[in-house]
């Protein structure tokens, strides 16, 4: 092919294409297994989903034995989070993988997941990284909210009370909260 024609060739099909390089669309085969420490939850029926730059990507529904399989096309986004939820329990996080190893991932994730301290014994947020917003929850009949106003008169309102983090009577598996990332885990 002639130079002159191999770049209009390029010049025509890059539209198309969006000037974004092509990526692998990726499929998980993953594994919800009960955390040992607590295993009170079920883990069939559990919708499965990933989000990136807070975007749900996919989902997928477990089988009686905590296997889904879903697949997604990443983008841009920085990380990829999964979360689940179920008929008794709200969402819960339970990792954040930032880069696959390869298009095909077996992943097995534990509910609620297992919790890293650091060495003063403080919980780490498995999203950040961190500890310093990370609160234990209590649930409770009636759940203590906190009515903060800043400076400029801005009103705003926490769940966060003398260190726990407040939630309904409804228990569920999640047993931390970071407050900087806005998920229980």
């Amino acid at each position: 092919m002639r130079p002159l024609k191999f770049i209009l060739v390029i010049l025509i099909a890059a539209p198309f294409f969006g000037y974004r390089p092509l990526t692998n669309k990726v499929y998980v085969k993953g594994h919800i297994k009960k955390n040992p420490q607590d295993t009170s939850v079920s883990i069939s029926h559990l919708t499965v989903f990933v989000k990136g730059d807070n975007k749900i990507l996919t989902k997928a529904i477990t089988n009686n034995k905590g296997d889904f399989e879903l697949s997604f096309t990443p983008n841009k986004e920085e990380s990829f989070d999964f979360y689940c939820n179920g008929v008794t329990f709200d969402s819960i996080f339970i990792a954040s993988i930032i880069k696959f190893e390869s298009d095909t991932p077996e992943l097995t994730f534990y509910i609620p997941a297992k919790k890293k301290m650091n060495a003063s014994g403080k919980v780490i947020c498995p999203k950040c990284g961190r500890t310093d917003k990370v609160y234990k929850i209590e649930y409770t009949d009636a759940p203590f909210i906190t009515k903060r106003v800043s400076k400029s008169g801005d009103t705003t309102y926490s769940a966060l009370y003398k260190g726990t983090y407040q939630a309904s009577d409804k228990i569920e598996p999640a047993k931390y909260y970071c407050d900087r990332d806005k998920i229980k885990f």
